[in-house]
This record gives C-alpha cells, sequence and structure tokens, in this order.
C-alpha cells in the first residue's frame, strides 16, 4: 500500500563498520588462523577490485563468494576475543585508532569485514532486478536448502553483552534477511532458477531452526535490554517483519508483550516532544513501525489477537506514543495501527468455543480507557497536512465516540482500572461509588478490581497512585464491610508511607484514605 512504502521510507539505513578504513590494509596471506586456500584468498582479492555487480552476475559465483565470507566470519569469530579493540572503536573513531585495532585485534577487524561484505551482497541482490537474488545465491542444491554455514552469523549474536555491538546488529540483520526469503509468503519475490533456466525451490524447512533462533535473539534484547542497546536488534527485527510467518513466530515467542513494554519505556517519564531526543525518537518510530506491521495478523490470526488484549500492553502503549506525539512519523504509524485494532474482526480467525472473543469493539474499549478520547480531540485542532494522519484521527474519533455511547459508565471505569491508565472524572467520585460500590466484587466475588487498585497504589505516577488512594478511600466508605476487606487485601500497609509522600496532592489523597480506612462515619469527619 502507499502507506506501507511511505512508512518504509524513514527506515534508517545500517551505519558502516567503524573498522571500514582498515579494510584495504587486512594482509590474507599472514593470518593463518582463517584456514583460506589459494583459490579462496584469491577470490577474495578479486572481489575488492571488481564492481560487485559484476562478482554478484552469477548466481553460482556469488553463492562461492558468499560462502567464503561466512568461512572468515567463522573462522574469525572462533578465534577473536570477545571484547577485542575492534569491538571497542565505538562510532566515529579516528583513523589511528582503526588502524591500532588491526594491529592488536586483526580478526576482529575480519568479522567487521566478512559482515559488511555480506551485507553489501544482500544489499546490492534486494535492489537489484537482473535475476540473481538472495534465494539464489543463499540455498543451494536441487532442494534449495539453507547454506550451512549461517551458523556463523549466530555465533556472533551468541556472545551476548561481551560481544561487538556493531557486529551483532550487522548479523542479526543479515541473517533475517536471508532467512526471510524462504517463507512462502515471499516467494513470489524470489524466483531461483538453476544453470538450465528451470525453477527450483527454496526449502522454508532448512530456515526454521535458524529463525527460531534469531527470533528468540531478538526477544531476548527487548527482554533485557534498555536504552539504545535495544537497538542492536531493531534492523533485524524490521526485517522480519515483513512477513507473516515471522510476524506470528515473533507473536508466538512472547515478542508482543516486550515490543510493547520497549514502547512504553521510551515514553515514560517524558511527558512533552522536547524531552525524547532525536535518537530516540528514531527508535520509537522503528518499533512502533514493527508493532503496526504485527497489527496485519490481527484478522486472519487469533493467537495474535490474544496477544494484543494481553494485559492491554500493546494498545496501552501505542495510545502513549498518541499522547506524547515526540514526532509527526511517530504519531502517523502508532495511529495507522490504533485503526487496524480498532477495525479488526473475529471473522477470519473466529475465537475456539469456551474463549474469549477479541475483536475491534474490545481494542475500542481498551483505548477510552487509556484515555485516547482526549488525545484525539487534542488532534483534530492541529492542522495536518498528511492525508493519512487526517483520515486516521477522523476515523478513530467515529468509533471512539460510538463505541463509548454504548458502554455503561461501570464498564468504562472497569477498563480504565485494568488499564492502569486512571484519569480524574466523572467515575472517580463519591455519587459513582454510591451507585456502583457493589460491582466492585466482581462477577466471581474475588474483588480483582479492589486488588488492582491496591496494585495501582504502587504506581510511579504520581496522578495514578493519588486516584487510586481516593477510589480505594471510597470504596471503603460505599461497600459494606469495605474496611476490613481493603485491610484484608493489603491496602492499609501501602497507602500508609505515601502520607509522607513529598507530592502534596498524592499526600493528601493518601491520608483521607487512611482515614475512611480507620474511621466509622466519615461523613461527621468532613
Amino acid at each position: 500500500t502507499s502507506k506501507t512504502f511511505a512508512f518504509i521510507l524513514f527506515k534508517m539505513p545500517l551505519t558502516p563498520s567503524p573498522a571500514k578504513t582498515a579494510f584495504s590494509h587486512v594482509q590474507w596471506d599472514r593470518l593463518n588462523s582463517l584456514r583460506l586456500t589459494a583459490q579462496e584468498t584469491a577470490l577474495l582479492r578479486m572481489a575488492e577490485t571488481n564492481p560487485i555487480d559484476y562478482t554478484l552476475a552469477d548466481s553460482r559465483d556469488a553463492s562461492m563468494y558468499a560462502r567464503v565470507l561466512l568461512k572468515l566470519l567463522a573462522e574469525a569469530s572462533a578465534g577473536s576475543s570477545e571484547a577485542g579493540a575492534a569491538a571497542l572503536l565505538g562510532d566515529t573513531p579516528t583513523e589511528e585508532q582503526v588502524m591500532a585495532a588491526l594491529e592488536t585485534d586483526p580478526l576482529g577487524v575480519v568479522v567487521h569485514y566478512a559482515l559488511s561484505k555480506l551485507h553489501e551482497i544482500i544489499t546490492t541482490l534486494n535492489a537489484d532486478a537482473s535475476g540473481v537474488t538472495v534465494g539464489a545465491v543463499f540455498y543451494v542444491g536441487k532442494e534449495g536448502i539453507l547454506v550451512d554455514q549461517w551458523k556463523a552469523l549466530l555465533r556472533v549474536l551468541q556472545k551476548g553483552g561481551k560481544g561487538d555491538p556493531w557486529a551483532q546488529k550487522c548479523a542479526a540483520l543479515c541473517l533475517a534477511e536471508i532467512l526471510i526469503v524462504s517463507c512462502p509468503s515471499q516467494r513470489a519475490r524470489q524466483t531461483v532458477k538453476d544453470k538450465d533456466g528451470k525453477t527450483r525451490p527454496i526449502s522454508y524447512s532448512s530456515a526454521m531452526e535458524p529463525l527460531d533462533a534469531v527470533t528468540g535473539w531478538i526477544v531476548s534484547q527487548l527482554k533485557n535490554q534498555t536504552g539504545l542497546l535495544v537497538g542492536l536488534c531493531i534492523p533485524a527485527l524490521s526485517a522480519l517483519m515483513e512477513a507473516t510467518e515471522t510476524r506470528r513466530l515473533f507473536s508466538q515467542s512472547s515478542g508482543i508483550k516486550y515490543l510493547a513494554r520497549q514502547l512504553r519505556v521510551g515514553v515514560k517519564g517524558s511527558r512533552t516532544k522536547s524531552e525524547i531526543g532525536q535518537s530516540s525518537v528514531q527508535q520509537l518510530y522503528e518499533l512502533a513501525y514493527c508493532m503496526w506491521n504485527l497489527t496485519y495478523e490481527l484478522n486472519p490470526c487469533y493467537p495474535v489477537r490474544c496477544d494484543f488484549a494481553k494485559d492491554g500492553n500493546a494498545v496501552s502503549a501505542l495510545v502513549d506514543l498518541v499522547s506524547v506525539a515526540p514526532r509527526e512519523k511517530v504519531v502517523r504509524v502508532a495511529l495507522s495501527a490504533l485503526v487496524n485494532c480498532a477495525t479488526c474482526t473475529d471473522d477470519e480467525s473466529p475465537a475456539p468455543a469456551g474463549t474469549n472473543k477479541y475483536d475491534g469493539k474490545h481494542f475500542l474499549g481498551e483505548m477510552i480507557a487509556c484515555g485516547l478520547m482526549k488525545s484525539i480531540d487534542n488532534l483534530k485542532d492541529r492542522q495536518f497536512t498528511d492525508p493519512d494522519i487526517i483520515m486516521d484521527v477522523d476515523t478513530l474519533h467515529k468509533l471512539l465516540a460510538e463505541n463509548y455511547r454504548e458502554m455503561s459508565r461501570w464498564e468504562v471505569y472497569k477498563n480504565e482500572v485494568e488499564s492502569g491508565h486512571l484519569q480524574w472524572g466523572s467515575t472517580h467520585t463519591e455519587a459513582f461509588f454510591k451507585e456502583n460500590a457493589r460491582m466492585m466484587e466482581g462477577p466471581d466475588g474475588d474483588f480483582s478490581l479492589v486488588k488492582t487498585l491496591i496494585a495501582l497504589v504502587g504506581s510511579q505516577d504520581e496522578d495514578v497512585a493519588a486516584i487510586a488512594c481516593y477510589d480505594l478511600g471510597e470504596f471503603v466508605r460505599h461497600y459494606p464491610n469495605g474496611r476490613s476487606i481493603a485491610k484484608r487485601l493489603g491496602a492499609k500497609d501501602l497507602v500508609m508511607p505515601l502520607i509522607e509522600h513529598d507530592n502534596v496532592e498524592l499526600q493528601r489523597h493518601a491520608l483521607q484514605c487512611v482515614s475512611k480506612m480507620m474511621v466509622q462515619n466519615w461523613e461527621y469527619v468532613k
């Protein structure tokens, strides 16, 4: 679609290796540990002197060159130190620092060399319409089996935090771009012909083990890394988002939960545009781009809808992006993802019998609970030139208004508490709790909403904590025996410390909440 094309234009290219200026000075004959044959050394030198298009013109020659580079990578990464001089070069080293790295850590520089050339091969083949494809180069034989040397790329990733950041970023991207072409949904783009001109297959099954491995690595980065270190996995993740098979594999690997968490971490504590740096904006954009791609699996895949609905994390993260609005391109992709959530249906992939149904109405309820209506009202007042943003804002405004009219005040409140996005309004009043206190029991009588409020007392967002204190106090007042229930569930112990909080408003609501738990007739105290 035109949207897809426009979004892809914003993706950042991989930065060149910081060791690039040393590549022409590598002395292959002296590096015996690489175990290169005379023919392989000659092939490397020939590729250096010829244009890349010439080297890749014949699929067999291109495949041979790629396998020599993978051998080079395997030997160099096995022999290089875990954190050699090449790994420590940084983004903009001086020429003197690069040459010193070549002297002290030649194998580390060779790792960078091999990965740079592999990335150049893949980029050139993807951009070239001459007929030689990534599939033809990296999938061999009559069955189109993935070359066994792919494991060299995985070895670079498995060095973890002790490894080389640039090498890991490039290795993950190369592996993802090699593997994505095996997916059945990508076959039309990757025609592979043998020497007789007959089309031969690409084996998806031969790529499944490495796809599991690289997806697992990406999810572990999203789970465990913070800040710009998360950026190591983003190019590879973006590449995997191009195929339906790999999007679903990412979802099955709990990726959506950790992707949503990274989006929320990116805007956490940054309540204005100016508080988010340029590099962080780009990272937020690329993560949101991946989430937007995943929304195209909502209609055809019930398990993906379940992952989006789980704890409301995905929708909540997208709403946060819209409310903070760090840059127009971030708002644009977040709005488009929200529209896909709001309009998804249960028709194509129905919920199995006895399970919850998740569709656009469910996600609209989550959006209302997260306060999207206010953000959309604000966006309607802004003068956007992008027709996609205007259309998405209008669509969401209409759908949210229609859904809100259909919801009872209790449903609005329940969704808001479950989302964790508490905002002062008509559901946080004495009149509301007089009318709805008994609803706090829940359908199973387990007071799950009261337990959620108690958890929200500990929120880092001081407004949320203050509202949770107020609501607990009103529950105590208006529910029979509410005081003993709140105390039994641990509310008093969590609220008491907030009486001495630096935030005056939170301090006031905490004090009133504790007082309501201790005083029999609060009306007389007021």
